[in-house]
């Protein structure tokens, strides 16, 4: 965080009047209640009727890997991604590679663990990747936004004070950097949106917690 308090800034990105800026963070570490998993399933023949066939066959086993731990129909988004020929040797005709993408959200987290072990016994399954959620995230990167921003006109208002001045109106705000005002009288800070997993303490297991974090960087007058 840094200041500006002079009658006037030079340069013609600066404003013209007295300022202070400052960037504000809220953090908030919760359960997650929702798990999202992708993997891709591939086949692969020489015939590409037989890869098709083989294909339709392990997309069905997959379905009802889903189905038997509680994933929904709805939940599931799954399509082609690609048909393709691939050398095999070179006295034999090229091979049909034929894959395709899985996308599940698992509302049933007690579900995970059984389900990702599954997964990754099953043949022809790879590219397996994970991530984790609440169904309310919308709402607490709301609440985080707002407390973010509360921070930052704190710290503005407690470096202006110190200073003997006032806080004024706000006259820039970004959840990014305000490089435009000039890098010589603000503190450079990227606002960002982060959601992470803790670390995972047992083989296929939910994190305990996952992390929400807003970051506001703002610009405002001093009386």
């Amino acid at each position: 965080m840094s200041a500006s308090c002079g009658a006037q800034a030079s340069g013609g990105a600066l404003p013209s009047h007295p300022f202070v800026s400052s960037s504000g963070k809220a953090q908030l570490w919760m359960r997650p209640d929702i798990g999202e998993v992708k993997f891709e399933a591939g086949t692969q023949d020489a015939s590409a009727e037989t890869a098709a066939g083989q294909l339709r066959e392990l997309s069905a086993s997959a379905m009802q890997l889903l189905a038997e731990h509680g994933v929904q129909e709805a939940d599931i988004e799954a399509y082609e991604i690609e048909k393709k020929t691939v050398p095999v040797g070179e006295q034999r005709q090229p091979a049909y590679s034929m894959g395709r993408l899985f996308h599940a959200r698992v509302r049933d987290l007690a579900q995970w663990p059984a389900l990702i072990a599954k997964l990754v016994e099953m043949d022809h399954i790879t590219n397996i990747s994970s991530t984790f959620d609440r169904t309310d995230g919308d709402d607490i990167n709301s609440q985080l936004m707002a407390a973010a921003a509360d921070d930052a006109r704190n710290k503005g208002s407690s470096l202006a004070k110190s200073f003997g001045r006032k806080l004024g109106p706000v006259v820039a705000i970004a959840r990014g950097p305000l490089s435009q005002v000039g890098a010589p009288f603000m503190e450079l800070q990227a606002g960002r949106e982060t959601r992470g997993t803790a670390p995972q303490t047992g083989k296929y297991s939910v994190p305990d917690s996952i992390a929400y974090s807003q970051t506001v960087n703002a610009i405002f007058q001093l009386k």
